[in-house]
């Protein structure tokens, strides 16, 4: 059955690999170390992360994990497994969707462009909240639409409680992006009275039932922090001002979105215009409003991270799946559109070799970026089969090399990557048995490893203090070794944090 095996092969690529790649992320270490604590304490309601109140994101992830946890026990794999599920969900809805409402084989066609995005499939192997918000607002977006068409109850159901999922992964944007780009849509089609068929009252009560319980609960058990630091700081500020240096123009959120569904996004000068062609089709309008009006909120918002837009993703899938199947090859200028996407993965590998050949720390592995040719490739054998005039074979070429570039990049990059770890390096000096502090800041990684607090030590006061218990250890960056020089302490390694600019420090004190 070919949603058996599609979920079998979504799932195999999305799996690839998290069983051998630690967590050196910075994201992927407090939501896996948030987890892990929460379990250990037998907690459902409140996250910590080093034994500290975290008020970054909902739960359903943190729930997730530690479920894998308790079967898989606490690692790597365990922290990835039900992201690599709920992606391997969304292509299987996706495709069924497709299958349903257009034809079997635009359902095939978005299938092997969501898996050919390196980007996607990065995002589904992170032990994040993403890939469990692009699940469920995809199933609220699609859900919508099959209920619009067919005033089917299940449809309007599944809406709701996708809905009440996502405002429980990431919060307000679960319910409020979803509102509007239906509204947008009825608006639109001159149908605003089609919201007395959508049971607004129930499914209010069902957007509630499902979130409003664990907010309580979080709120009355913190007193009411939580909520203030989640709403205001990780909800109104993210949008009102750029955190942590994510900021940027307007027009790069819809660059992470062309880069990121690459190969296939290099048709979106001729999907835009088939989608004006089209622009009567009630199809095709919902998908490009879901696609323009997510995109379009996180490029005004003043933070701007690459995998806010990613629930996007299956949506231009479809559209550039239906620009495909209708298209006549033998009228095409898509010559041009495989000639750019050749050069682009050309400048790509040479760039990537050049750059890690000029990183000191990374210099080593700079012969595995020429695995990058892969993509190059993969354009050359699409324009060889574009003069065949063999569309089917075009797309099954790009999409080819885009799905055995991500099996190399984790079944072989990555792994040689994490070798030089700071974490996998610096481990190995640590006895778990001592006491392990961490001075002003620290690689959230090691929490994940070491499975225990970390001491906070914020001043030299504090560090004095808690050398004078014997044999401990001390995390810090190499920018504040010189506040600590005059103490009687030496440095047993020091190593660059992995796509980060700090460098990790461990310092013991002397004989």
């Amino acid at each position: 059955m070919i949603q058996i095996s599609l979920f079998l092969i979504s799932f195999f690529l999305f799996i690839f690999g998290s069983y051998n790649i630690s967590i050196f992320s910075l994201d992927e270490a407090k939501n896996a170390s948030c987890a892990r604590e929460m379990l250990e304490r037998g907690d459902l309601v409140v996250p910590t992360f080093n034994y500290e109140l975290r008020t970054d994101k909902p739960p359903v992830h943190y729930w997730f994990m530690m479920l894998a946890y308790k079967i898989f026990g606490i690692n790597e794999f365990s922290a990835r497994f039900f992201s690599a599920v709920f992606g391997s969900l969304t292509i299987l809805i996706t495709f069924l969707f497709s299958q349903k409402f257009i034809n079997r084989e635009v359902a095939i066609i978005s299938s092997f462009i969501l898996l050919s995005s390196i980007h996607l499939v990065f995002q589904f192997h992170m032990a994040v909240p993403d890939p469990y918000l692009i699940f469920f607002l995809t199933s609220a977006f699609l859900s919508f639409f099959a209920f619009y068409k067919t005033l089917s109850s299940k449809y309007i159901y599944i809406f709701y409680i996708s809905t009440g999922f996502s405002v429980l992964t990431k919060g307000l944007i679960g319910i409020v992006l979803p509102s509007m780009i239906v509204l947008t849509f009825l608006f639109i089609e001159r149908n605003v009275r089609f919201l007395k068929y959508m049971k607004l009252p129930l499914g209010t009560l069902l957007v509630l039932a499902i979130s409003l319980p664990w907010y309580i609960a979080v709120g009355v058990k913190t007193d009411w922090v939580w909520i203030e630091e989640f709403l205001f700081k990780h909800n109104i500020s993210r949008f009102s001002d750029p955190m942590e240096g994510h900021g940027g123009l307007f027009v790069i959120t819809f660059i992470f979105v062309f880069v990121g569904m690459l190969p296939f996004t290099i048709f979106i000068p001729q999907v835009i215009k088939f989608v004006w062609r089209e622009k009567y089709n009630s199809l095709i309008v919902y998908l490009s409003l879901v696609v323009f009006i997510y995109t379009g909120f996180f490029a005004i918002s003043k933070t701007k991270l690459p995998n806010y837009t990613v629930p996007v993703y299956p949506h231009l899938a479809v559209l550039i799946a239906l620009y495909l199947y209708n298209l006549d090859i033998r009228k095409s200028k898509m010559l041009y559109n495989l000639i750019f996407y050749s050069v682009l993965t050309l400048i790509i590998s040479v760039g990537l070799y050049f750059a890690v050949s000029n990183d000191k720390h990374l210099y080593i592995l700079k012969d595995y970026t020429l695995y990058f040719i892969i993509l190059f490739l993969g354009s050359l054998i699409a324009i060889y089969f574009y003069f065949k005039k063999d569309i089917r074979k075009i797309i099954l070429s790009l999409s080819a090399s885009g799905i055995l570039m991500s099996i190399v990049i984790y079944g072989v990059i990555m792994p040689q990557i994490d070798k030089e770890s700071s974490v996998r390096y610096l481990m190995r000096y640590i006895d778990g048995n001592k006491p392990v502090g961490y001075y002003k800041r620290y690689n959230p990684a090691f929490s994940f490893y070491i499975k225990k607090r970390i001491e906070p030590l914020n001043s030299i006061e504090d560090v004095k203090k808690f050398t004078s218990n014997g044999k401990v250890y001390i995390l810090t960056r190499d920018e504040y070794l010189d506040e600590l020089k005059d103490l009687n302490l030496k440095i047993l390694g020091k190593k660059k944090d992995l796509f980060e600019n700090p460098t990790s420090v461990l310092l013991t004190n002397k004989e």
